[in-house]
């Protein structure tokens, strides 16, 4: 953390938009019920890496909690080349579906709201009160 941050300073311009799209991702992960443990991060001591400067490959096949360091990777968009037994690219690949499965999956629901919506049929003013919780 910067010294300007310490004090309650303005977060950087990158900073904000760095913790935006991490909620975003992190948001699309829980959506699509995801169900490594990934944001607890005990997790990380056991990584096959924990004691590496660098994952491969190889240590990604081997790692014991390769799912939650996926689904952590995925989330905070790691930089790193290797994560969960996936390198970058194909990372950005399984977020890309993801993410196209988080719109469609929302986009389903959107739509049973406005059929059901019509279903219904017009409210009237009273109904409209009532569900407002107002009283007249």
């Amino acid at each position: 953390m910067s010294e300007q941050e310490q004090q309650g300073g303005p977060m950087s311009r990158q900073r904000l938009m760095d913790l935006v799209v991490y909620e975003y991702r992190t948001l699309v992960v829980r959506r699509l019920g995801v169900t490594a443990e990934w944001r607890v991060l005990e997790w990380t001591d056991s990584a096959a890496c924990a004691n590496r400067l660098t994952a491969t490959e190889d240590t990604c096949q081997h790692c014991p909690v390769a799912a939650e360091c996926l689904a952590a990777a995925i989330a905070s968009d790691d930089r790193a080349e290797w994560r969960g037994g996936l390198d970058r690219e194909d990372r950005e690949r399984l977020w890309a579906g993801m993410e196209r499965t988080y719109r469609e999956v929302r986009d389903l629901e959107l739509m049973k709201l406005d059929v059901d919506r019509l279903a219904r049929g017009p409210r009237t003013p009273a109904q409209l009160t009532k569900a407002n919780g107002s009283q007249r």
